[in-house]
């Protein structure tokens, strides 16, 4: 008889499904006379430009909301949104006011595009550089004040929530000193303040969409976890590890009509949640850097850093914008307010390295285990439900054994992510192919396992495998321990 073991693994994103929602049916949400049946949850759609899976930034604020609202609102995030279009947040603004989306996610860099300055402040050139910093210009409620412009767009501010630090991405050099950005065409998610930043340190800028190839490109602003997720480093050879050009917060608008069918519950329900959701959303912007530096190091991205001489030039280039920025009375005001944080808490730079010591995953640098490619090798992605993980013979469904996973299959290691609700989990190691069979050995593990039901290091597991047009189908090895939660449901390579 096979031996039977529930295992966890980590997360590197929010639910791989299109869909998160928070109540336990679907439905219209609309009053029923006498109270005698439960109200069904009013389903509110979501524009989320990323492709298969909203930022992990939103999964607590999605949760919260149903909390919050006793279950009566749902999220429902339609994924992809305005995919391929380099300036899709300005058209996913106009969108959500036509009402083809109840709500969406922008980054705050997006609204200087559609005629709203409020934003600028918070991603201002190399101001924000540390998560540090950006923790207490929250905690000082900065960004919250600047949500009161969204009503200029005759839409509804939600929220905003702290966002991951974007770095330089060089194809091939490191860009460390102005002088590197002459005559070099420079990537971006489209900014008023981006665009003239990279002008003021000599590049040429070019909007691209999410998840652009890097065709034409001679660097990209980026921060790690989309580096690492869309396999930049494929192409690209270096990152500035001590550049942090600004954070992407990410900022939650409602279409107003729809704003105004909800009850007053419903509305503080959804503005709540996002204030309940601040610190979490910080952390996993901490996390996603931290899981993602290793993973890069490991595939060989070199991080560069600039040298104190260095940085005084970028930040001396980068004045006009400032000197622009301050022209507006409100963002001279936000800005001061900020340096002065700054000052005071004097947070270093965040800046990754490879040498393991702050990667959140242990103290040893990565080694490799295989220089050759194994005939599995890849990223791969699944969704699996508790009735699947049952399905596939699992004494019980722990939350850390079913919902998003995410698999990287390198040369002979291996990194794991899970997320379901609160299990937000990681594991990593290496693993050997021989003909059909492939043998896992955990060598770390981590993250939020509410139900402590982590793997430990050591363990090895077994499995049969067989890879047809992208479906990597794994099954039980009889002695060996070969876990449920992998073998519930074919895998789906996406790279």
């Amino acid at each position: 008889m096979q031996t039977k073991r529930l295992t966890r693994w980590t997360i590197g994103a929010v639910l791989a499904t299109g869909a998160l929602l928070l109540a336990a049916c679907g439905g219209s949400g609309e009053d029923k006379a006498g109270g005698a049946e439960k109200e069904k949850p009013r389903v509110l759609t979501m524009a989320n430009a990323i492709h298969g899976e909203p930022p992990a930034q939103l999964s607590s604020w999605a949760e919260e909301v149903g909390r919050l609202s006793g279950g009566t609102l749902a999220i429902e995030f339609k994924n992809g949104w305005r995919m391929g279009e380099a300036r899709y947040e300005a058209a996913t603004l106009r969108d959500v006011r036509a009402g083809k989306a109840d709500l969406a996610w922008v980054g705050a860099r997006a609204f200087d595009t559609v005629g709203l300055t409020s934003f600028q402040a918070l991603v201002a050139p190399l101001l924000i550089d540390s998560y540090e910093l950006e923790a207490k210009v929250f905690e000082q409620g900065i960004p919250e004040q600047m949500l009161e412009g969204v009503e200029e767009l005759d839409l509804v501010g939600i929220g905003v929530l702290p966002g991951p630090m974007r770095k330089l991405l060089g194809v091939s050099k490191a860009f460390v000193r102005p002088g590197d950005f002459a005559g070099e065409v420079v990537g971006l998610q489209d900014s008023a303040v981006a665009d003239e930043t990279l002008r003021a340190l000599g590049g040429t800028p070019r909007p691209v969409p999410s998840s652009a190839k890097l065709d034409g490109l001679d660097a990209y602003e980026q921060q790690l976890s989309s580096i690492e997720g869309n396999g930049y480093d494929r192409g690209a050879k270096y990152v500035t590890a001590n550049v942090n050009l600004w954070p992407r917060p990410l900022v939650l608008v409602m279409r107003t009509q729809a704003f105004e069918r909800l009850t007053d519950e419903q509305q503080s329900a959804l503005r709540d949640a996002a204030a309940a959701a601040i610190s979490s959303a910080l952390a996993a912007s901490r996390a996603e850097d931290a899981e993602a530096a290793p993973v890069l190091c490991r595939r060989g991205l070199k991080f560069a850093v600039a040298s104190a001489s260095d940085l005084a030039e970028l930040r001396s280039a980068v004045e006009p914008v400032y000197a622009d920025l301050e022209a507006d009375p409100e963002t001279k005001s936000a800005i001061d307010e900020i340096s002065d944080l700054k000052a005071e808490l004097a947070a270093s730079a965040e800046a990754p390295t490879c040498a393991g010591s702050d990667s959140g995953r242990g103290s040893h640098p990565w080694v490799q285990a295989a220089a050759k490619r194994t005939p599995i090798d890849g990223v791969y992605e699944v969704t699996t439900t508790e009735q699947e993980l049952l399905a596939a013979d699992a004494e019980e469904a722990l939350v850390e054994n079913y919902g998003a996973f995410r698999w990287v299959l390198d040369r002979g290691r291996f990194e794991m992510k899970q997320k379901n609700g609160a299990s937000d989990r990681w594991a990593t190691g290496t693993y050997s192919v021989r003909g059909d069979a492939v043998e896992f050995t955990v060598e770390d593990t981590g993250g939020v396992a509410p139900n402590d039901a982590h793997e430990r290091p050591g363990e090895v597991f077994t499995f049969r495998w067989s890879l047809y047009r992208d479906q990597l189908t794994l099954a039980a090895v009889e002695d060996a321990i070969s876990p449920e939660p992998f073998r519930a449901k074919p895998w789906r390579r996406v790279k």
